[in-house]
Parts: structure tokens; C-alpha cells; sequence
């Protein structure tokens, strides 16, 4: 098979459990980072040289645990699936253009019987998919058809959901709506973080993928088609998505979402009855209506911390803090 996916765990833990399998992976399969803005005096001079359609990032000369001829922007073998293949002597390819001849004949020359998608951030043309014989297949964090898109986890904290999932499904050219091979469902705890969330997703994932694969291998599978009603699909977050209105959500919710967001995407907003605050976590959570009744800190708060009214119940916050020290003043 061909594996596609890009730094991070989501697609590092699938490939790692594919090869423990003993499942073949011809090669890797990774997107070319964008071009560097240009300089204003390059009009001036000569155009540089176009770019090529893929490259391979290891020398084919090398041989198996050789050093990779790029550095890799993270080194961790659970977060990098560049430095797992380059480990296992895999060849890896990074492809700037999808569609170009090139690329599709180097492809094919691997002669794969399967595609494999984690975490892969574009999506492949007619010309590849039709490549192998069993087709593709994606791995998507979330209980498809629901969340279809690009950052399915952001959604999960921003609806306030308690659990999500992960589906294997084959891969056709509508955008995550092929028909399901497997699927598996898991739990969002209160407090759990993006990167918690994800790597769960992905540990989970990584095990369906290989059970997958090899019912797809032995002819043992009956996709199911995704349910058109069901479905929904969410965008990419805006600016606007990463605003927290706590006047408008129950306590819960708002812990949660910070939680789960912060560390993805740095300090929120956070509005409340009467003011807009800065804020970098939250520390807790109260709300008669779900049992948690107000417990008063057991000593004052410290200038860094806040206890927000929401629509129902009550939150502990920690506001972000400034370069000089202090802390960010309300807006509003």
C-alpha cells in the first residue's frame, strides 16, 4: 500500500501500527510545505526554476536507517511518520503537485494494491485513486457522516459534544462521504485537551485502520453508504468560531471548549454578562443543574484568575498575561 498523511500524530500512529502489523507499505506519501512568500526585488531577477512536481526526502543510495537528506520538523517517532519510515527504510515522497504526470507514474510504479489516508491535507485526484485495485481509504476523526471536513475535533468542543469517534470509510470524490469499513466510538471526557483528544483518536484509529486493511485484504467487508440525512460537514474555524459566548452556553460547555481549544489555538475571548476577557485555560466549573453546586475558592483570587457567570452556572478562569507581566486588560 501507499500511506498518505503529514507531521503529527494522527498520521504517525496509523503507520506505526500498520508496519508492527506487518502490513507492506510501498512507500510515504507527504505534502511539500508552501513555498516561501517572494521577495519584493525578485521580480528584478530571474525566476527561479519551477518547482518539482515530488521529490523523495531520502537519497537512493541510503540504505535502511540512514539519516533523511531534509530535517524533520518533528523528531518524535510518535509525532513524525517521516522519521517511522525513513527508520524502516521506506521511501518517502514529497509531492508539491497531485496532478502531474510525474506524480502519478511514480506512484504507479509501486504497484499498490491499497491507498491509505490519515490526516493527508488535500485530497487526491481520479488519477491516483484509480491506481489500486482495492481502492483507498481514509481515516476520520470523527462518528461519520457526522463532522465531515477538515477539523472535525475543533467541532466536537465547540458543539459541546461528550463523544466522538473515528471511520475508516473508502474514499470517492465527494469529501469524506464514501461508504464506511469500520468505525468505533469514543469518549470526551470534561477537561481532556485537543492534543489528548487527538491522540486518542488516533490510538483508536490506528487499530481500526489495520483491522480494516486486513478485512480488505481477505475480501471480508461490506461497506455500509453513510446516511445522506445524517450528515453534516463544518468548515475550517473562523476567527469568529474561536470567540467563547458564555452568557449564551452552560458552564460545562464553556470549560470544556477552553479546555480542549487553548492549546490548539492559544488565548480566547471570552465574553460574559458584562465583560470580554482574555483568557489562556480554565481551572473548573460549577452548575447546579448538572449537580455541581458553587464551592467559593478557599482563598481570594489571585489578579490572574476569574470566576465568569455563564448562562447556567459558573467558571474558573486563568487570563492570559502579557509580555510585561501583567495581565491583558477586559475589552468591552
Amino acid at each position: 500500500m501507499l500511506f498518505f498523511g503529514m507531521e503529527g500524530v494522527f498520521s504517525a500512529l496509523p503507520l506505526q501500527a500498520l508496519l508492527q502489523a506487518g502490513i507492506p507499505v510501498c512507500a510515504l506519501v507527504v505534502p511539500a510545505p508552501p513555498l516561501p512568500p517572494a521577495h519584493p526585488t525578485q521580480s528584478q531577477r530571474q525566476p527561479a526554476p519551477p518547482r518539482p512536481p515530488l521529490r523523495p526526502l531520502l537519497a537512493p543510495t541510503l540504505q535502511r536507517g540512514a539519516r533523511p537528506l531534509l530535517p524533520v520538523v518533528n523528531s518524535s517517532l510518535t509525532a513524525s511518520p517521516v522519521t517511522l519510515a525513513l527508520g524502516a527504510g521506506l521511501p518517502v515522497w514529497e509531492v508539491a503537485r497531485l496532478q502531474a504526470e510525474e506524480t502519478r507514474s511514480t506512484l504507479a510504479s509501486y504497484q499498490p494494491d491499497l491507498l491509505c489516508i490519515a490526516c493527508f491535507p488535500r485530497r487526491l485526484p481520479a488519477s491516483l485513486l484509480t491506481l489500486p485495485r482495492l481502492g483507498a481509504v481514509n481515516l476520520h476523526p470523527s462518528l461519520l457522516p457526522a463532522l465531515r471536513g477538515p477539523e472535525p475535533l475543533f467541532w466536537v468542543f465547540r458543539e459541546g459534544l461528550r463523544e466522538t469517534g473515528v471511520s475508516v470509510h473508502l474514499v470517492e470524490e465527494r469529501l469524506d462521504a464514501g461508504p464506511i469499513v469500520a468505525q468505533e466510538r469514543i469518549s470526551v471526557p470534561d477537561g481532556i485537551t485537543y492534543a489528548e483528544l487527538e491522540r486518542r483518536c488516533a490510538e483508536h484509529g490506528a487499530r481500526l485502520l489495520v483491522q480494516a486493511v486486513q478485512a480488505l485484504a481477505r475480501g471480508a467487508v461490506a461497506p455500509l453508504p453513510q446516511d445522506e440525512q445524517r450528515s453534516s460537514y463544518r468548515p475550517a474555524p473562523s476567527p469568529e468560531d474561536l470567540h467563547v459566548p458564555a452568557w449564551h452556553w452552560q458552564a460545562r460547555h464553556v470549560y470544556n471548549f477552553i479546555r480542549g481549544v487553548t492549546s490548539w489555538a492559544g488565548p480566547l475571548l471570552v465574553s460574559g454578562p458584562q465583560e470580554v476577557l482574555l483568557v489562556s485555560d480554565a481551572l473548573q466549573w460549577w452548575d447546579p443543574q448538572e449537580g455541581r453546586p458553587f464551592l467559593p475558592p478557599p482563598a481570594p483570587l489571585p489578579a490572574t484568575e476569574r470566576l465568569l457567570r455563564c448562562n447556567s452556572g459558573l467558571v474558573h478562569l486563568r487570563l492570559a498575561v502579557n509580555e510585561a507581566g501583567g495581565t491583558r486588560p477586559d475589552q468591552g
